[in-house]
């Protein structure tokens, strides 16, 4: 069951993409990541495939990968979408194009990262690399009991995490970990300090195929906060007319991240800047995150921990490096029907939302 869009490896997930896209009359063009090759030897790529007439006046954007082994979950809603003719007729009648980005960040999808080749994070990434860097003094503290020297962490290192919450709170806690940081390339959440290929690359492709629109609207898929199967809509904005758009569109359990109840913190640097800036000259720009649920909070962030560890000690025994992998991978794509049963459900529900708002 749904074992016809979802994968069971990068490689896997892209002849499936592309042959899915040729399947159904998409155009498609693929970009090669100098990073090649990945761990099956295979090419590594951000693949497009556009459906729709080339003028259509309004753009649904599909992203898969922008967070590497993420991109199960995004690549299998894509294949979903590219085998729904009902969907696909409907947007063509409303006069909305659909492009599919796959595998943002291919290095990590192969290789079963979250981050690039270069350990960055790229919803971290998009920042203004001319000016000063933001500063993250949470992270600064908590760098070295993060990635320990030994693994798994001693009760010593657990014990100065804890105390760090006990004395600054758990929501310093949540921004130290999660807002990202420019100073330790080891590190996570690490945001770079310059930007990606693939951050470049995205870019083109939006330039590209943004030019001339009316309104655009954008899906970035991820996985790993909240609830097991749930997906929420996470609003990044700093647009209060786009936030009532979005509501309209996908209903009034858009959450932004500034408000109380949100999985997620306040980031700077993250993909919704190229659509800003790339494509600013659009009327209508409306970007969702959809984040869903896995593992609890605290498995996902031991995940990244043991993935940095790993990281740092290629000399690991296979036994200890096969646990780590197979961790990182369960938190961010759990192999259970009941997951994907329900990760495909709310997709097409966002997907149908989405268009019916841009065909207006």
């Amino acid at each position: 069951m749904y074992k016809n869009q979802f994968s069971d490896s990068y490689a896997d997930a892209r002849r499936r993409f592309l042959g899915s896209a040729r399947k159904h009359g998409g155009d498609v063009e693929s970009h090669l990541n100098p990073a090649s090759p990945g761990a099956q030897g295979e090419e590594l790529a951000m693949d497009t495939a556009y459906f729709g007439e080339p003028g259509a006046s309004a753009l649904l954007v599909l992203t898969s990968a922008m967070h590497g082994e993420e991109g199960y979950c995004g690549s299998g809603c894509q294949v979903a979408l590219m085998e729904d003719d009902a969907l696909l007729a409907r947007a063509r009648a409303g006069g909305v194009g659909i492009l599919l980005v796959h595998a943002v960040n291919a290095y990590g999808f192969s290789w079963g990262h979250r981050t690039n080749e270069d350990n960055i994070d790229l919803n971290r990434n998009f920042c203004d690399f001319s000016k000063p860097l933001p500063d993250n003094p949470h992270y600064r503290t908590l760098h070295p009991l993060l990635v320990p020297d030994v693994w798994p962490p001693s009760a010593e290192n657990e014990a100065a995490i804890q105390a760090f919450i006990d004395r600054e709170g758990r929501q310093a806690y949540r921004e130290g970990m999660m807002k990202g940081q420019h100073r330790h390339p080891e590190g996570l959440f690490y945001g770079g300090t310059a930007a990606s290929w693939s951050n470049l690359t995205l870019r083109r492709v939006l330039r590209r195929y943004g030019e001339g629109r009316r309104s655009i609207g954008w899906i970035d898929y991820h996985t790993g906060l909240g609830p097991y199967g749930h997906a929420e809509k996470i609003f990044v904005q700093n647009d209060a007319e786009a936030y009532e758009r979005a509501k309209s569109w996908w209903g009034a359990d858009v959450i932004a991240v500034y408000e109380p109840g949100s999985s997620t913190v306040e980031i700077t640097g993250t993909a919704l800047q190229a659509l800003l800036e790339e494509c600013g000259q659009v009327p209508e720009l409306t970007f969702m995150a959809m984040e869903y649920g896995t593992v609890p909070m605290d498995r996902v962030f031991l995940a990244l921990r043991g993935d940095r560890w790993l990281a740092a000690h290629p000399d690991a025994d296979e036994a200890r490096r096969r646990a780590l992998k197979a961790g990182h991978r369960a938190a961010f794509y759990p192999d259970a029907d009941d997951w994907r049963g329900a990760v495909l459900g709310q997709s097409r529900v966002s997907i149908l939302q989405a268009i019916c708002g841009l065909a207006r």
